[in-house]
């Protein structure tokens, strides 16, 4: 079975998609690694895998989307199949698993090989979790944009998760810094500068000097993906982001942590505009 096809990296905004099933079965049936992907997923779930999907798998500290996957045949609400995705989460051999159940109980794959679907995320979470993706990208660069002021501090770490969106930086920064990383920040957000997604080869890498710790594993056809803002960042990245910075809303530095010469910058933005 080859790898699904991930939508999202290269369309951010769609929400839903007709694709085709290539395996649906029971957590039991599936092998001890993949099994393991399914954390906090009940026992009698199943997992299915489509040919393309538009559900974002967790990873890069960003959460997995959820929603659901139905038959396309929707003329016939009682033989129409809803099977509700709780977690996707990517292997590594590239196939992405939709973790979940189906809205009647049922023991029996309902879903079968090659049967055409149609996939719906929740927008909603969707776009709070690609505000708060893009947020931490905003962050970095503002971290980059004060170096004149606060000294260079190289990204550590990030995680994008609601209610723990976090970026960690080399060096020590202090309470009296957040109204200025803030300010910086917002400074940005209310530029609105386009968020744009680009494929570069190894010779743009190379010549931007971009740390590949994460984009190694996010190559298509020898190139890396790569999120910018406006013609002033450009970094490694497989998560969604929105259209322009604008579009975070206000984004709040709720604290500044320090640990074994690590400074944590937690923020958050609102829920929803």
């Amino acid at each position: 079975m080859t790898g699904t096809k991930a939508l999202y990296l290269d369309d951010a905004s769609l929400c839903t998609s007709t694709t085709e099933i290539l395996s649906c079965h029971p957590l039991s049936q599936l092998n001890e690694d993949e099994k393991k992907l399914a954390k906090n997923i009940p026992c009698e779930s199943f997992a299915i895998i489509t040919k393309e999907t538009v559900f974002y798998p967790q990873g890069g500290g960003q959460p997995s989307d959820t929603g659901k996957i139905t038959t396309t045949d929707a003329s016939n609400e009682e033989s129409s199949s809803i099977f509700r995705v709780l977690l996707v989460r990517k292997s590594t051999n590239g196939r992405i698993f939709h973790f979940g159940d189906f809205a009647s109980t049922t023991t029996h794959p309902p879903f079968a090989d090659g049967q055409l679907v149609s996939q719906t995320i929740d927008s909603a979470k969707r776009d709070y979790h690609s505000r708060l993706h893009t947020a931490g990208h905003i962050i970095g660069l503002a971290m980059r944009l004060l170096t004149p002021t606060l000294g260079e501090r190289k990204k550590v770490k990030a995680n994008h998760a609601p209610g723990e969106a976090c970026m960690e930086f080399d060096g020590l920064l202090y309470n009296e810094h957040r109204p200025v990383i803030e300010a910086k920040v917002n400074e940005l957000v209310q530029e609105a500068l386009p968020v744009h997604i680009s494929w570069w080869d190894a010779n743009e890498v190379e010549r931007a000097s971009l740390n590949m710790v994460e984009g190694l594993q996010l190559g298509r056809d020898g190139r890396v993906r790569i999120a910018g803002i406006g013609d002033v960042d450009a970094n490694p990245c497989g998560g969604t982001h929105v259209a322009h910075t604008g579009l975070t809303g206000y984004i709040t530095i709720r604290k500044i942590s320090r640990q074994k010469g690590v400074s944590r910058l937690s923020y958050e933005v609102p829920i929803s505009l």
